[in-house]
């Protein structure tokens, strides 16, 4: 089998975290299946939009180029050059939530993600919100989450020890990134700063290795989401693996990751206070992180295994009715 995979999230030597979990996923199902594969990169986010322009003649060139078995793009403008050139061979897309979740600065995205809809063969879904939109438009669609690698982000001994009184919030993402909405997360700290007891520092997930990554959930005591939207979330998933009990603004698939995970919890509103009380709540419990990660993965929705062999499945089942 011959693979192509086309995506505009994925590391380089100066930005090593940029799409990891796609590269990540693709080096999973190329083992799992030992298949050939190419990769198209449409680096967008460094070298400028028009670089999706580029793609409209490169990446037919590329399939020409080559006989593919199956062509898998991952985000939806990555797979614009279908508007202008349909191959022989079927089109797998996977959503993420930025290109399908309309917000206020994203609309052109979605626009051009629904008349890409219409031409590709399946499209994997992160999460059910995703689901009603893109039914409307192409009816083969199937959630299925990118996985994370609970082989990696485990718990480990915590390395020091540290004051009961003095907490760590966990920002999931850079600060710079409006849709993460950093404002909320100032507030909700500045909230539990003046109505609990605890000396709050936060950190944030940002320009860290996946190393670095693991020790900030390893040495933390809670995560702290706010985002405006979400497929669903890598960092989550990461950070239940490990262990660190997590607080969301209720968005994308973090309701059912969360779900029946002790110390975690989901709130009703945006409101700093009922965000700083759930978090004042999990930190209170100082729970087992053997617990959180054994609740969370038992669900068998999320750890790269099961993720893999789903996405297999879809590859193989390609194979037997051609």
């Amino acid at each position: 089998m011959k693979i192509l995979f086309v995506t505009n999230m994925y590391p380089t030597k100066s930005h090593p975290t940029d799409g990891i979990f796609v590269k990540e996923q693709i080096e999973d199902l190329t083992r799992a299946i030992n298949c050939e594969h190419d990769l198209y990169y449409i680096n967008a986010k460094r070298k400028g939009k028009w670089n999706y322009l580029l793609s409209i003649f490169g990446i037919p060139l590329k399939i020409l180029s080559k006989k593919y078995d199956i062509i898998h793009v991952h985000y939806g403008i990555s797979a614009l050059f279908l508007l202008f050139f349909k191959p022989r061979s079927p089109v797998y897309l996977t959503l993420h939530g930025s290109d399908i979740i309309e917000r206020a600065d994203n609309s052109w995205q979605v626009s051009i993600t629904k008349k890409i809809l219409r031409k590709v063969d399946k499209v994997f879904l992160q999460n059910q919100e995703m689901a009603e939109i893109v039914g409307k438009i192409n009816k083969n669609f199937e959630i299925i989450p990118c996985g994370v690698n609970t082989d990696f982000f485990k718990p480990v001994v915590r390395r020091n020890e540290k004051d009961e009184n003095f907490k760590i919030i966990v920002f999931p993402n850079s600060p710079s990134r409006g849709v993460k909405n950093f404002p909320l997360f100032q507030k909700v700290i500045q909230h539990l700063t003046e109505s609990s007891t605890y000396r709050i520092e936060f950190k944030c997930v940002d320009n860290l290795s996946r190393a670095e990554v693991r020790d900030l959930f390893n040495t933390a005591d809670c995560l702290l989401m706010t985002s405006l939207s979400e497929g669903s979330p890598q960092v989550i998933k990461e950070a239940l693996s490990c262990g660190l009990p997590i607080v969301s603004v209720p968005v994308g698939d973090v309701k059912l990751m969360a779900a029946g995970v002790p110390h975690c919890y989901v709130s009703q509103t945006r409101s700093p206070e009922e965000l700083s009380r759930l978090v004042q709540l999990s930190l209170a419990k100082n729970g087992d992180g053997h617990a959180i990660r054994n609740a969370f993965i038992s669900k068998g929705n999320y750890d790269h295994v099961s993720i893999t062999k789903r996405l297999a499945e879809n590859y193989d089942s390609h194979l037997l009715t051609n």
